[in-house]
């Protein structure tokens, strides 16, 4: 094993028992940058939904086209954002996909080429 690991069964190390951890204080971590308003993305995401639902009612009608427009343009500037967090991402996923109705493209698709930035992952 390399000198700049320990084990965890390493007799050298405190003994820590389930009763010590638990009543060890709690240690606070930083809170999200948004936990008290959402983030950009996700109140685009909110604005897309509320679109989407009133798209669902005029279908037939002549404001269907109007509204497609507006959840277009909404979705162009959320894609445009960069995701801070999991759920900025997922707000992606739902609205690249149509709700996992379709894909975009895998080379050109915006959702794509920030899920390969994100990864590392290679075309």
């Amino acid at each position: 094993m390399p000198k700049d690991r320990v084990r965890a069964n390493d007799p050298a190390l405190p003994v820590i028992t389930r009763r010590a951890a638990l009543a060890a204080p709690l240690v606070l971590l930083p809170r999200n940058v948004f936990a008290s308003s959402e983030s950009p993305i996700l109140s685009l995401f909110r604005e897309h939904e509320r679109l989407r639902i009133r798209h669902n009612a005029e279908e037939g009608s002549e404001a269907e086209d109007r509204i497609f427009e507006e959840m277009q343009a909404v979705e162009r500037r959320m894609m445009a954002l960069p995701s801070l967090a999991a759920a900025d991402f997922a707000a992606k996923v739902i609205c690249d996909t149509c709700r996992g109705g379709l894909f975009s493209d895998w080379e050109t698709g915006a959702l794509w080429i920030e899920a390969r930035s994100l990864t590392g992952c290679g075309l």
